[in-house]
């Protein structure tokens, strides 16, 4: 999730502890205990700032990475508490920290599996993506519940802990219609396609009852939307990659093993550059807009095979997946076989 999320949500969730003296001022501890799991919620995404030989192994590798696993948690945890503690000096520990761990878990690594990037949670001891596909990294109608009582917890400071966990209340609710429609909208895909390999639906942009999906045929993807109350709505086929897809002198580089492990449902393709070497494109078809990927891996490798250049490409601007987003441009189906 966004850093605004995050840090709303910490702050949520330390309202949840009942304060030291019912109706008095809050104590140091309470107010080292809320600074805390804001800290703690905001913590892991430092790891942004750590130096990465290019943008695709800083998205794969650094962003998301032990600072995001469990093992690391109860050291985040404790960094946030003892900056809480060197604010206000008279603070229990054990509160501050207990509270902060569970912001850790809560506010950020349970908000990040909840997006479709994926989140590797068992490192060191397993390189695996996990991630629940409910909502986008961006979500509003997350934020706005928490934002809505954080506001109302500043201007009624008499009523501010009522205000925060009515805001989580909020966003929790709406994350549970976003759970009940995932797993409806799934069996509606599976249904109509009972002999696939895999289906997997995904969260669509600023739509609650509209999902995107996935569905892998023997040789083929199957690319769409599905509504409530509608049937799914295909947009366009995609052939499978096969195992030449990628350059046999690409296939041992770091940084194309990382992106093809990311990739759950890859589209490769290759374009030779001017002067010699070759432009490789790894795609995911979880991020499609009207059945074309719009988020892509390109890797510029050179005559000798070795890697020149890495970019993350996003498909655009926000403004322009927005527009095509409103009024997608409708694509003809890609023929069977």
């Amino acid at each position: 999730m966004d850093n605004l999320t995050h840090g709303l949500m910490g702050l949520a969730l330390g309202a949840l502890r009942r304060p030291d003296a019912k109706g008095a001022p809050l104590s140091t501890t309470d107010k080292a205990v809320l600074l805390g799991c804001v800290l703690a919620a905001e913590l892991p995404d430092l790891d942004n700032l750590l130096p990465s030989e290019n943008s695709v192994v800083h998205a794969l590798q650094a962003h998301r990475g032990l600072s995001h696993a469990l093992v690391f948690t109860p050291v985040i945890a404790a960094a946030a508490t003892l900056v809480a503690k060197a604010v206000f000096r008279p603070a229990r520990v054990g509160p501050v920290f207990l509270y902060s761990l569970g912001s850790v878990l809560f506010a950020h690594l349970l908000a990040d599996l909840w997006t479709g990037w994926g989140t590797r949670v068992l490192l060191p001891f397993s390189r695996e993506r996990w991630t629940l596909d409910w909502s986008m990294v961006v979500d509003p109608w997350v934020t706005l519940p928490l934002l809505a009582g954080a506001l109302w917890a500043w201007r009624r400071r008499a009523q501010w802990r009522r205000a925060l966990v009515l805001g989580l209340v909020g966003a929790a609710a709406y994350l549970g219609l976003r759970v009940s429609f995932q797993a409806a909208l799934g069996h509606r895909v599976r249904g109509t396609w009972p002999g696939a390999e895999q289906v997997q639906v995904f969260p669509a942009w600023l739509s609650l009852t509209t999902w995107r999906y996935v569905v892998v045929l023997p040789g083929e993807y199957v690319t769409g939307t599905v509504a409530l109350g509608e049937p799914p709505h295909e947009q366009r086929r995609w052939p499978r990659p096969g195992p030449g897809a990628v350059p046999e002198s690409a296939r041992n580089l770091a940084t194309v093993r990382e992106a093809l492990a990311w990739a759950r449902f890859p589209l490769v393709s290759t374009l030779p550059r001017p002067g010699g070497g070759t432009e490789l494109r790894i795609g995911d078809l979880r991020y499609h807009l009207g059945g074309q990927p719009t988020l892509q891996f390109i890797l510029e490798l050179d005559a000798q095979g070795a890697l020149s250049t890495a970019r993350l490409d996003r498909g655009g601007s926000a403004a322009s997946l927005l527009r095509r987003w409103r009024s997608p441009e409708p694509v003809p189906p890609t023929p069977e076989g």
